[in-house]
């Protein structure tokens, strides 16, 4: 395992060092993954997966419908699960 020095620089940027860059294939505008570790963070390369919207509105479809005829969660579990999950987003934005 290599071990590098970086920076960060001004707003933020993490500037890694070169050799870093070209062995995991990662270019200026490169998305990558930070995960708190208890021993430090750990940086990796992430990728995109674009989303067929057409095949997300079927399923938001599919859902409303099931929900309509009295199956899944109720309309007010969703709303506190949503609820849950924007504090816990909103949170983790904070740190």
């Amino acid at each position: 395992m290599n071990k590098n020095v970086g920076q960060i620089g001004r707003r933020g940027t993490i500037i890694l060092p070169t050799g870093t860059r070209k062995r995991y294939g990662l270019s200026d505008g490169s998305l990558f993954i930070s995960e708190e570790r208890h021993d430090g963070i750990l940086i990796r390369p992430a990728e995109a997966i674009p989303v067929d919207l057409a095949s997300v509105r079927q399923k938001v479809r599919a859902g409303l419908e099931e929900l309509d005829a009295g199956k899944g969660l109720s309309g007010d579990q969703v709303e506190a699960d949503l609820k849950a999950m924007s504090r816990q987003f909103r949170a983790a934005r904070r740190k």
